[in-house]
């Protein structure tokens, strides 16, 4: 089965780049112009991706965002000219998964595309819907380290639950399970692939990477953890217990 995307965007050339970024990275692209037609062409198409500019005709972005999570599991990028403080907060909370601040380089845009976690794919997929639990079956849901842990997408620090995007607990998934032996960058990229293929990881998915482990490292140094990401080499990374 193709995957299948939705480009919300009222702007007809914003709209058109992403459907050209969405197709080149093996999308069906379908697009909507305002919050409310949106809503129906979701819920019509059952996109496995969705992007969505916040400053639409009709209903928002963010309220379309909650509206769409009544009944979708569709992952949503949130692509907007609103970057206050705050803006990618109120994204998340109404539902999304990744917030991208216009102008962006469709390189970004892309490299999130490679990054998106494949448990967030439909069952009815053909794409492998966990690539840690596909191949490793009996590892355990909940991984930890020191005062690290990650289950279901969830990352805690001292049994305290942090606010991450799924592709940065997707990351620390993978080194929190490596339990302080270094992981490159490629392997972690693999990991990540909505779909398995046999080639190594290219520039873009390693930069998806590198991005997701900058924003892990600010986030657990916020929460107080004394747990580090080292860098390991300049071509991986591994945790080391504070």
């Amino acid at each position: 089965m193709e995957r299948t995307a939705v480009v919300v965007e009222d702007q007809a050339d914003i709209r058109s780049l992403l459907t050209a970024i969405l197709e080149s990275s093996g999308y069906a692209v379908h697009g909507a112009e305002n919050g409310l037609d949106a809503v129906e062409l979701i819920r019509s198409v059952s996109p496995d991706v969705t992007t969505l500019d916040v400053n639409i005709p009709g209903i928002d972005g963010f309220e379309v965002a909650r509206r769409v999570r009544e009944f979708s599991d569709t992952y949503i990028i949130f692509i907007s000219a609103f970057v206050e403080a705050g803006d990618a907060e109120r994204g998340r909370a109404a539902g999304g998964d990744e917030y991208l601040g216009k102008p962006f380089r469709p390189r970004d845009l892309k490299a999130r595309l490679a990054a998106i976690p494949s448990h967030r794919r439909r069952e009815s997929s053909p794409v492998i819907t966990d690539p840690i639990s596909a191949a490793a079956p009996t590892e355990p849901a909940r991984v930890s380290f020191a005062d690290l842990a990650v289950e279901q997408g969830v990352l805690r620090v001292a049994d305290l639950e942090i606010g991450v995007a799924p592709v940065e607990a997707s990351v620390l998934r993978q080194l929190v399970a490596a339990n302080g032996r270094a992981r490159t960058k490629e392997e972690i990229a693999v990991a990540l692939r909505a779909r398995s293929r046999a080639e190594a990881a290219d520039a873009d998915e390693v930069r998806a990477v590198e991005r997701a482990v900058e924003g892990l490292r600010r986030a657990v140094s916020a929460a107080g953890s004394t747990t580090q990401i080292a860098s390991d080499q300049g071509t991986g990374y591994r945790l080391v217990a504070g």
